[in-house]
């Protein structure tokens, strides 16, 4: 049954014609359940029916015409309650709906079943027989579970078949759904950056010049047949013959009717040159797969790896000729600080991240650079836009393919907009950040990501709240030398000079990998990340220490903070580490070298409840909202699935928020907010209004959040804060600050 389930889905996903796809998914359920009748409904939200699509049983000329509304017979009933109906008799039923042209008048037993994806409603699929009888458990259990792996490849069958449809050159007018990952609207070309070269990441597409993808084919196979030879003789002396005679295999099936013939004859009818070698490869794997015999099975693997390596030679002779355009739109399946690199800035417009959600890194990287940026936007077929020209408009979380003149034209007005109000923020930069009561505030950057953009112009801020050491980490092949990390230090401590510059300590895993130091884990958001790594590799920990401490010989502004602390225990030996790197660097260069003031990110909730003792051990605490969020509300920030349960104005998370700025008034521990919320208006506001002073975001909001903090009176906030922390929902609390901003008449152009 497995296999099965497998092969069917994987024919769908391959099919880009959706009328196909869903006409040969009904036939092979069909024979897998042996039973008489399968069809395939899917949701019109704008008619508000179901039409059926596909069946193997009913009257074929019933398709594509006969609708059936959301309340009405058994089909909206199943649509309705969200789950499997399972009748023996269905025409006895209430709910039953005659409809003649569909021609089901001799079928009794029904089933259908939901086809439902975050959770909408696509469509419903349904198997009938003659017989009077219940489905059994098995085939209502093959159905239920086929439709959930059908799900996520039918919510975008019809993009998928739009590009498909489409000339090598141009694609029609789209519109992909993701969500807000940095604000603003951008407008370009796409530029698709892969990590590896993958068939799961290739949608099937035509081409109208078939000459050209031939000529693509053969190189990459003649290529392919080189590097076989290569390796065979680089194995000669190592391998028998018999093992050797797997690269003479792998000449002949690129050369036998049964690839090479077949993938040519595939580019003939008009499919471009990756997708005949994924459809013949994946034809014939599965049949390999479906083989009794263990060897036969194996061949399924060869045909794959075969396959794979003229998939690469074809890809990388398109990227050889693919020119970066001067408005880069980066597409990637999952943005990185690596692919970021790549892109000069000046050329980098906006980012589009199949996966990760609003607090993302990848987005927070978007927001360091001031840059717009769409996150999770899923099942988005990759290397088909590469070249299009697209919108991307990071307020919503809308990406639009190849725009008409019209929508161009008003998404031009909207920038210009845009630049407008930014250029009404920046004209108070330069005054004190205080409230309209007199209340003054400190306010700094985060930085790390692109220092010299971030460090540029620090005269109107309060230092630097965050400088973010593993980026510099990211960015290399290998990890930097004590001199290397001192001379980057310098740079930055020199760039806030009588101000204070926060530096956190290496805070990799997650989902901040290093390339040159590879950690695989099932849960790494709950694993071996932050201070847990760094404290199990002293020999990693004292060098950065050490490049600090030399780093701010004579400027005396360094802070250190601890990363993903959660327990004192941690704390007591990351001191003792730098207590041992100040008498090293003392001890070489012959000088008293006092220890900088140390502080500890508020991010995992169990040290929220040892501030006391840890106010005994460190000069100040810093709340990365970001994390202390995901952690709180237990859901995956990188997660497109959950994305919709993380928000930072969770009443939970708020109420923790409170809590820690009271807890720290009362020892007077110094407290500020380094992570996203300290950016966002609403958030700033509730901030405040709790007894936050200190806040540190990215350079390009800072002139923003000045602009708000200086139009407002703390006295209203506090009578604003109760309300807020007793409301039951997100929703509420944004409700709640918007009709604040309203009601005050110099601040209605923001949203909360």
């Amino acid at each position: 049954m497995l296999s099965q389930l497998r092969r069917i889905v994987q024919d769908v996903a391959q099919e880009p014609v959706l009328n196909n796809a869903l006409a040969g998914l009904v036939t092979s359920i069909k024979q897998a359940l042996e039973t008489e009748c399968c069809s395939v409904y899917l949701a019109d939200y704008e008619q508000q029916h179901f039409m059926l699509m596909a069946s193997d049983g009913l009257n074929p000329d019933a398709i594509g015409q006969v609708a059936i509304g959301f309340s009405e017979g058994l089909i909206g009933w199943v649509g309705q309650r969200e789950e499997p109906i399972n009748l023996a008799k269905a025409q006895l039923h209430p709910r039953f709906k005659v409809t003649p042209e569909v021609s089901e008048d001799h079928f009794s037993a029904f089933l259908g079943c939901p086809i439902i994806h975050h959770r909408k409603v696509l469509g419903v699929l349904t198997i009938q027989q003659a017989v009077d009888r219940i489905f059994n458990e098995d085939e209502e259990s093959f159905l239920v579970t086929l439709a959930a792996q059908l799900a996520s490849v039918l919510a975008n069958a019809e993009m998928r078949q739009a590009a498909s449809e489409s000339s090598a050159t141009q694609i029609q007018t789209g519109h992909l759904k993701g969500l807000p990952g940095a604000p603003g609207i951008a407008m370009g070309h796409a530029h698709i950056l892969e990590p590896a070269n993958d068939f799961n990441a290739i949608s099937v597409k035509r081409s109208d010049n078939p000459d050209k993808e031939l000529a693509h084919f053969y190189r990459a196979v003649k290529i392919t047949k080189a590097e076989f030879n290569r390796l065979a003789e680089r194995m000669a002396g190592h391998l028998p013959p018999d093992a050797l005679a797997i690269f003479d295999v792998y000449h002949q099936l690129l050369d036998a009717a049964s690839l090479g013939t077949e993938i040519e004859q595939q580019i003939a009818d008009g499919w471009c040159a990756k997708s005949a070698l994924k459809r013949v490869v994946e034809k014939f794997a599965r049949k390999f797969d479906d083989m009794d015999d263990s060897y036969l099975r194996e061949r399924g693997t060869d045909i794959r790896d075969l396959g794979q390596r003229v998939l690469n030679n074809l890809l990388d002779t398109e990227k050889r000729k693919i020119k970066l355009p001067d408005d880069v739109i980066l597409v990637a399946d999952n943005v990185t600080a690596t692919m970021l690199a790549e892109i000069p800035r000046e050329k980098l417009m906006a980012i589009v991240s199949l996966k990760g959600s609003v607090n993302s890194h990848a987005a927070i990287m978007a927001r360091a650079l001031d840059i717009p940026a769409v996150m999770g936007v899923d099942e988005l077929p990759l290397r088909q836009w590469q070249g299009q020209y697209l919108i991307v408009d990071g307020y919503q979380g809308n990406v639009l393919l190849s725009p008409v003149a019209a929508i161009c034209a008003e998404y031009r007005r909207l920038i210009n907009e845009d630049a407008a109000i930014n250029a009404r923020y920046l004209e108070e930069v330069h005054l004190p950040s205080q409230s309209l009561c007199g209340v003054k505030f400190d306010l700094m950057v985060n930085s790390g990501l692109a220092v010299e953009l971030e460090t540029a112009d620090l005269e109107h801020t309060d230092g630097v709240g965050l400088y973010r050491t593993e980026f510099p980490f990211i960015m290399r092949s290998r990890f930097p030398t004590e001199q290397e990390q001192t001379a980057l230090y310098r740079k930055i401590l020199e760039s806030s000079p009588n101000k204070p510059v926060i530096m956190r300590t290496l805070d990799v895993g997650g989902d901040k990998a290093l390339p040159y130091f590879n950690i695989e884990e099932e849960n790494p958001f709950l694993g071996w990340r932050g201070i847990r790594l760094t404290l199990d590799h002293p020999e990693i920990f004292l060098v950065q220490i050490r490049a600090m401490l030399r780093a701010n010989l004579a400027l005396d502004n360094l802070h250190i903070l601890l990363p993903m602390i959660s327990d004192l225990a941690e704390v007591d030996e990351s001191l003792r580490l730098i207590k041992q790197a100040c008498f090293e660097v003392s001890d070489e260069l012959s000088i008293a070298l006092p220890r900088p003031k140390v502080g500890v990110m508020i991010e995992v909730p169990s040290i929220m409840y040892q501030l006391p003792e840890l106010a005994q051990k460190v000069d100040f605490c810093s709340v990365g909202t970001n994390d202390l969020t995901q952690y709180l509300l237990a859901v995956d920030r990188n997660n497109p699935r959950v994305a919709g349960l993380y928000d930072a104005m969770h009443p939970a998370v708020l109420r923790a928020l409170y809590t820690l700025a009271q807890q720290a008034k009362g020892l007077q521990f110094p407290i500020s907010v380094c992570g996203e919320l300290a950016a966002d208006p609403a958030g700033v506001l509730l901030l405040a209004a709790m007894g936050y002073r200190y806040f540190s975001m990215n350079s390009s909001n800072l002139a923003k959040i000045k602009w708000l903090l200086r139009r407002i009176e703390l006295s209203e906030l506090e009578l604003l804060l109760p309300e807020v922390l007793a409301c039951s929902s997100a929703k509420l609390v944004r409700l709640h600050v918007q009709r604040f901003l309203e009601q005050k008449q110099s601040l209605n152009q923001l949203r909360a």
